[in-house]
């Protein structure tokens, strides 16, 4: 089963997004983003929804439920 940090990675390539457009986008950090992203840290609930918002994916989805990708 694929990690939150796997999910939001693959994300990002779907959506051709990198970790500083995801950060304005989100408006959270850069280095909370990078800790999502390289595994140290798992989001809240709702750095969660506005990282899914951003990449238009589901949160079950992101955060390694099986479940379709969409919103």
């Amino acid at each position: 089963m694929d990690t939150t940090a796997d999910r939001i990675k693959k994300a990002m390539n779907m959506r051709e997004m990198r970790q500083s457009d995801l950060a304005e986008i989100t408006h959270i950090s850069k280095g909370a983003l990078s800790s999502y992203i390289s595994g140290r840290y798992t989001p809240k609930q709702t750095n969660i929804y506005r990282i899914a918002k951003a990449l238009n994916v589901s949160e079950a989805w992101l955060m390694g439920e099986d479940v379709p990708i969409e919103r």
